[in-house]
């Protein structure tokens, strides 16, 4: 190869590395892609607490709690917000003219109004909780859920919530986050058994549209966006350049055996952004406790919702699993 082939070459891979890291850029930036309204827990008339829980020195959580009527301590659901989201975002999209949906939509309201306490928080990087760092697609985010459980447990009584019967549901990455963090309670809470300390519980968790693997989804992400696919090896590299952290460690699929709690998850076929073929490969693992799966068509990426037993069949499963009769030790048994 003479000097002008090589100078195109280096040229062109140049222009490949450079393509790929204003794409991962695009796509990290907290705020790229989020809708700019908003609907809040008051907006619909219910009476909201808002408050700070501490993750780490570089880190707090933004986070709100409605309760239903009566007298507590309440069973407590965490809700965990999606990629480019926050807890207050009242989502539309340009495939559905005239839809629009929010955290109230996704559960919040039809979960208090069965019983339950029901707290929102902003992610790292998301929303009005603390900047530093990148968005990692759950690793790191999962210390955040962590910590506000953790939170939750040690406030319980001031928030009026039972610290026993606390329970989980994600959506998109929000899902994945809450499934590492599941993952990383069970050899937190072994460790903490051994020095005679307080185990940080989650009793259940429903997964909302998650990916199964973090490599993969990166071009599905590229797809949608309609960027070529075959950019995906340089987006890969630079995700893991930009966040210090192998993404593949991201993916659900490397951490079902870890997971000692219920699981319920739910995702469409219809899915144009995260595709059904995420959920037949979560369905198909060798789980620690085998999780229940509900197929839907329909419907696009974050809009189950909409689906009429949706809102029954998720206030039945957090019912079932956080009844003061059913076990309350599920993270850490065997």
């Amino acid at each position: 190869m003479g000097i002008a082939g090589g100078l195109s070459v280096a040229l062109g891979v140049s222009a490949w590395l450079l393509l790929g890291r204003l794409i991962v850029s695009k796509m990290l930036d907290p705020r790229g892609h989020v809708s700019p309204d908003v609907e809040r827990p008051e907006d619909r008339g219910y009476a909201t607490e808002r408050f700070w829980i501490p993750v780490d020195a570089e880190h707090r959580l933004h986070a709100w709690i409605i309760r239903p009527a009566g007298g507590g301590p309440f069973p407590c659901i965490m809700m965990v917000h999606g990629f480019h989201s926050h807890k207050d975002c009242l989502w539309s999209f340009p495939d559905e003219p005239g839809y629009q949906g929010s955290m109230m939509d996704q559960g919040a309201q039809s979960l208090c109004d069965a019983g339950f306490a029901v707290v929102a928080i902003d992610l790292r990087n998301h929303g009005q909780s603390d900047r530093h760092g990148q968005i990692t697609l759950g690793q790191d985010e999962a210390d955040d859920v962590i910590a506000a459980i953790r939170f939750l447990q040690n406030e319980a009584d001031r928030l009026c919530i039972d610290s026993t019967r606390i329970g989980l549901r994600g959506e998109s990455m929000g899902a994945v986050t809450c499934l590492i963090a599941a993952a990383k309670l069970g050899d937190l809470n072994q460790e903490a058994l051994s020095r005679s300390m307080n185990v940080i519980n989650v009793r259940a968790l429903w997964c909302d549209s998650p990916f199964a693997d973090a490599h993969r989804v990166v071009g599905d992400f590229l797809a949608h966006a309609g960027i070529s696919v075959h950019l995906a090896p340089v987006v890969r590299f630079w995700l893991n350049r930009v966040t210090g952290r192998d993404i593949r460690l991201s993916s659900p699929i490397r951490h079902a055996r870890q997971i000692r709690c219920p699981v319920f998850i739910v995702h469409s076929a219809d899915d144009r952004l995260i595709g059904i073929d995420h959920f037949d490969e979560l369905s198909s693992l060798d789980w620690k406790v085998q999780p229940e799966r509900w197929r839907l068509a329909g419907h696009g990426h974050n809009r189950l919702w909409k689906e009429p037993d949706y809102h029954q069949r998720q206030i039945d499963f957090f019912k079932r699993h956080l009844d003061d009769s059913s076990r309350s030790d599920a993270v850490i048994s065997r």
